[in-house]
Order: structure tokens, then sequence, then C-alpha cells
């Protein structure tokens, strides 16, 4: 994929990850683009169908498009940025990502984004004032 559509999806989602919204700037690597539809299920390599997404939810969420919610315990589509608002699926509470809706659990419970490492770099960010204090 070329430079142009990359920093379009990029400058989309603020340069945070669409998932965990851990901002690009403070990662090790470059975050990448996400096939919310993967190619091997038919997804394109258009805008529409792209998300900026860090290296580690990228590697856990790899070609999957639904998991288990972990409430109901029945198979459920991730979420989808393309298509549903974060705020519609997720709340930050503390430090810890709080999925509202199956979509938003059983994105949770698949890319782990409430690892202890995660929650240990979220407050970091939150300290230094680089994410919204969810507590105001």
């Amino acid at each position: 994929m070329n430079e142009a559509l990359r920093e379009r999806v990029a400058e989309r989602a603020h340069a945070r990850c669409e998932y965990c919204l851990y901002p690009e700037t403070f990662s090790l690597v470059p975050h990448q683009l996400d096939h919310v539809i993967p190619r091997q299920h038919g997804g394109a390599d258009t805008e529409d169908n792209l998300a900026f997404c860090c290296a580690t939810c990228n590697r856990v969420k790899g070609p999957n498009l639904a998991s288990l919610d972990p409430t109901t315990k029945r198979i459920t589509p991730l979420y989808n940025p393309r298509t549903q608002t974060w705020d519609g699926h997720f709340r930050l509470d503390n430090v810890a990502i709080r999925g509202l809706t199956p979509e938003g659990r059983a994105t949770v419970a698949l890319l782990r984004l409430n690892d202890a490492t995660r929650l240990r770099e979220r407050r970091a960010l939150v300290t230094k004032g680089w994410l919204p204090d969810p507590t105001q």
C-alpha cells in the first residue's frame, strides 16, 4: 500500500490505534494498517477497509472477524472502526478499556486490551497527560 493511503488512514485516526487508542508517537514501532475485513475473507486494500492499528493489536487480531463475547459466550463480530464508533462500544474506566456491547467485549477479550503491560502503558500515558484522564 502506498504512503499517501497510510497517511490518510493515520490522519483519520488522529495517529492513534483505533482499537486501544495507543498513540503512534509513543510506540517503539510504527503503527500498521489493519484490514478490518482481512484479505483472506475478501477484504480490500481500500481506505474504507483499513484501520490504523498498533503492532500489538494487529498481531493479536490477525485475520479474526469474530470472537466469543465473554459475557454471553456467543460468537460475536469484532468492533469495526469503519462502521461503528469507539464510544458506542467501549469506555475508558480508569485505565482499563471496558466493552459496552457484545462487539466491544469480544474485541477487548481477543485483543487483550487490559493485560498488565497494556494497563501500565496506558497509566503512564494518562499520568504524563498524553491520553485524556478518564476520571475527569
